[in-house]
């Protein structure tokens, strides 16, 4: 048995055992526990148990982990990895003198905060900047937000998602450091903030400002084509 063939397959081992197919996302399991418990004892104590209710409702909706169909099944296209509203398309330049076409989705507390992939990809590496959990309205956000970079590697071109977390974010999870992806499948979750994905200056952009996206079915835009 090859050694390409083990890696592969201990790739897709650790990617199943850490991806999220709950309805309720884990990372909301000790806070929905808790909230319910909260909810008993109002309960038992007839003191406005309706509030509590409503409370333990609206923490189950914030960590819902629904399934998601692509809306296009091509290997250039790049779906949306979050859900939120598209507050930035633009050209940037990047550190090392070269250019990126920028998208940036903006997500709030209320959105699905499961992180999906854009596209078929490998993470090859990941940078973190730690930082402080700021409104992602501020405009000291970009600047001292707590944040995580990710070099992808997919079949056509290289890219970078840039995860920074909000107010209400505790952390950035990860399913899995490192390993392949599949188009639309979870990698992490992202309770509020933005992510933002550094793209060829050739992709063609389907989205304008302020469009609503959907995490794994929204398409962004292509990758171009090319021989």
């Amino acid at each position: 048995m090859s050694q390409k063939f083990l890696k592969q397959n201990l790739t897709v081992m650790r990617n199943t055992s850490y991806t999220s197919t709950q309805i309720i996302a884990k990372e909301g399991w000790n806070q929905v526990v808790f909230v319910f418990m909260v909810f008993l004892f109002s309960y038992a104590l007839s003191f406005l148990p309706w509030i509590f209710f409503l409370i333990f409702g609206g923490t189950l909706y914030s960590y819902r982990n629904p399934e998601r169909l692509q809306e296009e099944d091509d290997a250039h296209c790049i779906v949306a990895p979050i859900d939120g509203i598209i507050t930035d398309i633009s050209k940037i330049g990047l550190r090392d003198g070269s250019e990126a076409l920028r998208i940036v989705i903006r997500k709030s507390f209320w959105d699905v905060g499961v992180l999906r992939a854009p596209l078929a990809m490998e993470v090859v590496d990941i940078k973190k900047r730690f930082g402080l959990f700021l409104a992602s309205s501020s405009p000291l956000f970009s600047q001292l937000s707590d944040r995580k970079t990710l070099a992808c590697k997919s079949a056509f071109a290289s890219i970078k998602m840039v995860i920074s977390a909000g107010l209400w974010s505790q952390k950035i999870t990860f399913f899995s450091k490192l390993g392949s992806f599949k188009s639309g499948e979870r990698l992490g979750f992202l309770r509020d903030g933005e992510v933002a994905l550094l793209l060829p200056l050739d992709t063609r952009v389907k989205v304008s400002l302020n469009d609503e996206v959907k995490a794994g079915m929204s398409i962004l835009g292509y990758l171009a084509y090319k021989d």
